[in-house]
C-alpha cells in the first residue's frame, strides 16, 4: 500500500523533476473535503502501489498553488517523469481518480 508523505517544506515544482508517477494532495487541515479526499487517495493508493502518493499544507504553500495555477482545495496534481501533466480540483470517488490516472 502507498503512504502518502508529507513535503510541505519541500514541495516546489523543482522538486516534482524527481517523480516517476506521482499524486500530489493539496489540502488544508481543517477542509472537511480534504478529509475525505485523502480517505479516497488512501484506497487508490492500495491498489495502485507503483504511484507514489504526496500530501501538501496549501497554507504552507501558497505561492507553490498559484504556480500551478489553482486557488482551491482538496486538489490533486498528477506528475509523470517528473512533469505537471494534470491538476484537478474538488472530490471524486476512488473509481473516478483511477480512471483520470489511467486517463494521464
Amino acid at each position: 500500500m502507498s503512504e502518502i508523505k508529507d513535503i510541505t517544506e519541500k514541495a516546489s515544482a523543482e522538486y516534482f523533476a524527481d517523480f516517476s508517477d506521482a499524486v500530489v494532495f493539496f489540502h488544508k487541515e481543517l477542509c472537511p473535503h480534504c478529509k475525505n479526499m485523502e480517505k479516497v487517495l488512501s484506497k487508490f493508493g492500495a491498489k495502485a502501489p507503483q504511484v507514489e502518493l504526496y500530501s501538501v499544507d496549501s497554507e504552507a504553500a501558497s505561492g507553490l498553488m498559484a504556480e500551478l495555477g489553482f486557488e482551491r482545495v482538496p486538489t490533486l496534481v498528477f506528475v509523470r517523469d517528473g512533469k505537471v501533466v494534470k491538476v484537478q480540483s474538488g472530490l471524486m470517488n476512488p473509481r473516478e481518480l483511477k480512471a483520470l490516472h489511467q486517463s494521464i
